[in-house]
Order: C-alpha cells, then sequence, then structure tokens
C-alpha cells in the first residue's frame, strides 16, 4: 500500500487503529483504556450497570465517572499503548473455587463457615 492509498479515507479498516481513550472519575482518577477496554466501559453505561468494570490491576466504578472521552487514533503499530491499557478483564474465580478457598482461609482463622441461608 502506497502512502497515498493509506491516507485516502475508506481504504483502511477500522481494525487498523487503535485508540487511546481516558476516563477520569470524582476521586481525581485517570485511566487510559485501549479501544477493547472503552467499549467494555460504553456498553456498561449504555446498559445501565451500576457497578464497576473490574481489570487485571484497577476497577473502573461506572457511578463515578466524571469523563470519558477519546484522546487519541492512530494507525496499529505506530505508537505503543500503555501496558495498563492492554490488559484483559478479569475474570472471576469459579464458584467452587471460591467456596474452596473460603473454607481453607476460615479453617486457617479457626472459625466455622459461615451458613448459607
Amino acid at each position: 500500500m502506497s502512502a497515498n492509498e493509506a491516507l485516502m479515507p475508506g481504504t483502511l479498516n477500522e481494525d487498523d487503529f487503535e485508540e487511546l481513550w481516558v476516563v477520569l472519575v470524582t476521586t481525581k482518577g485517570r485511566y487510559q483504556l485501549s479501544k477493547n477496554q472503552a467499549r467494555l466501559v460504553q456498553e456498561a453505561m449504555a446498559r445501565g450497570v451500576r457497578g464497576a468494570i473490574v481489570f487485571e490491576t484497577f476497577a473502573i466504578s461506572i457511578p463515578y465517572i466524571t469523563e470519558f472521552y477519546r484522546e487519541s487514533r492512530f494507525l496499529k503499530k505506530a505508537k505503543a499503548l500503555p501496558e495498563r491499557a492492554t490488559e484483559a478483564p478479569h475474570k472471576p474465580i469459579s464458584p467452587e473455587k471460591w467456596k474452596e478457598l473460603m473454607e481453607q482461609v476460615y479453617k486457617k482463622c479457626g472459625k466455622p463457615m459461615p451458613k448459607k441461608k
């Protein structure tokens, strides 16, 4: 592809671009997100989710978002995103594994497991 073809509208696919999005929250936190992470936040906001979007090392609480905008758009491999902006969403532990973990913790503490209601 020549330089002229790259600059002509309609010749590049949406998948050829990466975006850097910024989320500001009321606690003065600033989070940089990739295009895919931003889509998760947008979808949660559109669906009216009132919880948080959890990633590996941080979480964004939807009700506390004050600003959410795209800071830049560029061709992939033209610029590197921050490491945090490339994290996948957190995958919760399976219920069985969680129960096993809780049993171990309560056993180490010497307390009985609380009963389900």
